[in-house]
């Protein structure tokens, strides 16, 4: 007689287990690779915004062509102490916005003092 090999059913068996495992695990660990996957540097007179994980998109930007710096907060993110930076250039447009940063004033104090300095 041949051998069969069964295997126990990860979702079959328990699927309202795996279904809350899921609610519980993945967010989170989508969040914290979110998190991580965005990064500001200063360096050398310029700004480095960086985003992503496996695939990398930066933007540089002078600090010599830094014309304002700005820094959008909801309620929520007030709370949270998170917040958004916006470098503003002399375009329309702006440079670099990072959206969702931790200590976003304390980020706007780096970039003008790197400015003045």
């Amino acid at each position: 007689m041949s051998e069969k090999i069964y295997y126990a059913a990860m979702f079959r068996s328990r699927p309202f287990t795996f279904i809350i495992g899921c609610m519980f695990i993945f967010p989170p660990l989508y969040w914290f690779l979110l998190a991580r996957s965005e990064k500001i540097t200063f360096s050398d007179g310029r700004i480095i915004y960086s985003r992503g994980l496996l695939s990398k998109n930066d933007t540089e930007c002078d600090l010599n062509r830094v014309s304002s710096v700005q820094v959008r907060q909801s309620v929520g993110q007030r709370i949270f102490g998170a917040g958004d930076v916006v470098v503003n250039t002399a375009g329309d447009v702006p440079e670099i916005e990072a959206l969702g940063f931790a200590n976003p004033n304390e980020i706007k104090k780096a970039i003008d003092e790197a400015r003045r300095s």
